[in-house]
């Protein structure tokens, strides 16, 4: 029975889970769904392996790992993941691509990395970036005194307080639209001016309301300040914000790197995040001129891919406060070509326009005209539901202040339910488009001639028919982090090889984009195939079979038996 889902809500736990297991009930022959562990608060860390089960095991196939929801409010990426799986399951009778890739390749998904935090964000007003494991340590134990941010109104939201202070204040109201707070300039002299901060309530030290409160207002950091989109080895440091005390400290980064580590096959991969509307791909602290031409070549082939399915730009990440990233140790450390697209982007949607600003600062003209035609975009497409108008509230201890701004969890940070399917489908045409460049090692000829009475001559050719190199990168032979293909003879009882051994090295077979415009306008295969060749004794009476098998790690392995004649 097929999975009735729709894809116009953000699924709690729970419900995630139960999809999941309808699927795996609903498609035995192509789902297996395991945990890779459990989360900070012992919730399982769920895997959806898709494959054809009936074309061999998943592990002997080239596979696209798909995570998503390592950071806790990024719930479009937990809805992108199930569409992909739904996806193939629904699309593998009728779609051509879709048998192919299911037939020969697996699909490792992820829905959600972060349970414990995404649970928070679904059921609570409470806005949080990564795990519920209070961080910076002493959070364990006490909270610092000043304005912490809650829900102070009771609907449900977090959103932004105003405080007049017309002598001092630092934002003003737009001449045009008064929903839009503007920074206050030199000439500006007469009031109305306010201070604006988040929702929230000021508490002492024991975590009571104080009675008496003046201004300035002193914002309490989250308890929440884990990024663990920060917590990998590769460029770790505990100066960045968020990066945790160690490389792996958490449970839910330990459970995403074993499985990458454990899982050799893996040939690509995908993060899904929110929000921006590009394609980040690494690398971190390395400028694109330094790296290997060959590799540069075949990330900007696939995010070419990424770019064609959504209109993401595809965006080279070098900033120091992006180092410690999972994308970044998928390549330092396993040679493999990660992408991190970021889901959504309220501004281009309202703008029209694809981002065009990544890394340069807006001028205050730049942000107030994006922030009028977000208000359009609001108002005419959403029915003004995104932007919360500023209404009156008494504050308990501020008296009048005005509360209101951007629905942050359903407008900005993730996108309105009526454009979520829209964000699925596009990031799903990108993840299908990865998979069909995975490498694809295929033994294409086993010819075999005899050369005397008990002598045979057995030659095979061997292919990579896919788009990538069996090795990926070039990163990844320089650290070691695949191994070389292999062919290998296996014979019948009493059989023997004359010459040599019965397993080859045959180094890492070429795709066929790297026979194309890389260096030349033409280049021969190369090393896209490999010929091997073996004399074999057989004695009168002996099983005339041999088996030839293929093994490429991330090319995938096969086998093909003959008879001797």
């Amino acid at each position: 029975m097929a999975v009735d889902i729709a894809f116009d809500r953000y699924y709690k736990y729970d419900e995630l889970t139960s999809l999941l297991q309808h699927y795996a009930g609903a498609y035995p022959d192509f789902t297996s769904l395991g945990s890779i562990g459990k989360s900070f608060e012992g919730r399982d860390v769920w895997v959806m392996t898709v494959t054809n089960s009936a074309t061999g095991e998943h592990s002997d196939k080239p596979a696209l790992y798909v995570d998503a929801n390592i950071h806790a409010g990024e719930v479009t990426g937990s809805v992108a993941a199930l569409y992909l799986i739904d996806h193939l399951l629904k699309g593998y009778p009728t779609d051509p691509l879709i048998k192919r890739l299911l037939d020969y390749y697996t699909f490792y998904v992820l829905p959600r990395i972060n349970p414990d935090g995404a649970e928070l964000y679904l059921t609570t007003p409470t806005l949080l970036r990564s795990s519920v494991r209070p961080f910076p340590d002493y959070r364990k134990s006490e909270d610092p005194p000043g304005l912490h941010i809650e829900d102070v109104d009771g609907d449900g939201k977090i959103l932004l307080m105003r405080v007049r202070d017309d002598l001092r204040g630092t934002w003003k109201l737009d001449r045009e639209d008064p929903r839009l707070m503007v920074e206050r300039q030199p000439l500006d002299q007469q009031g109305p001016f306010f201070h604006v901060y988040s929702e929230g309530l000021v508490r002492n030290e024991s975590g009571e309301l104080e009675e008496e409160v003046k201004l300035p207002l002193a914002q309490v950091p989250t308890r929440y300040g884990l990024d663990m989109n920060r917590n990998f080895p590769s460029g770790f440091t505990p100066l960045i914000p968020g990066a945790g005390v160690y490389p792996l400290s958490e449970p839910e980064t330990r459970n995403q790197a074993d499985f990458v580590d454990k899982h050799s096959n893996i040939a690509g991969v995908l993060l899904y995040h929110t929000t921006g509307g590009i394609i980040f791909m690494p690398h971190k602290r390395m400028l694109e001129k330094n790296f290997d031409k060959r590799d540069l070549f075949l990330y900007e082939a696939i995010g070419q891919l990424g770019y064609e399915a959504t209109g993401y730009p595809v965006v080279n990440s070098f900033r120091e406060d992006f180092s410690g990233v999972f994308d970044e140790w998928c390549l330092d450390h396993k040679g493999l070509l990660a992408f991190t697209p970021e889901l959504w982007n309220a501004e281009s949607r309202a703008t029209g326009k694809e981002r065009d600003d990544v890394g340069r600062k807006l001028s205050q003209k730049e942000k107030r005209d994006i922030e009028f035609k977000l208000l359009a975009w609001n108002d005419l497409e959403l029915g003004g539901k995104g932007f919360i108008n500023w209404r009156e509230f008494d504050h308990p201890q501020l008296g009048k202040v005005d509360i209101g701004g951007w629905d942050t969890k359903e407008c900005r940070q993730n996108p309105p339910v009526s454009f979520l399917r829209g964000e699925c489908h596009k990031m799903t045409l990108f993840a299908l488009s990865y998979a069909a460049a995975l490498p694809l090692a295929c033994i294409d000829e086993i010819e075999v001639k005899r050369l005397a009475d008990d002598l045979f001559a057995v030659d095979a050719l061997v292919s990579n028919r896919g788009y990538l190199p069996t090795n990926i990168t070039q990163h990844a032979v320089k650290q070691q982090a695949v191994r070389p293909d292999r062919v290998k003879l296996e014979l019948g009882s009493g059989m023997s090889i004359v010459n040599g051994t019965s397993q080859r090295e045959i180094g890492y077979l070429e795709g066929y984009a790297l026979t194309q415009d890389v260096w030349g306008r033409y280049k021969a295969p190369g090393n896209q195939m490999a010929r091997v060749s073996w004399t074999v004794r057989v004695p009168a009476g002996s099983a005339a079979q041999l088996t030839v098998r293929l093994l490429s790690e991330r090319g995938g392995n096969s086998s093909k038996t003959v008879d001797l004649k």
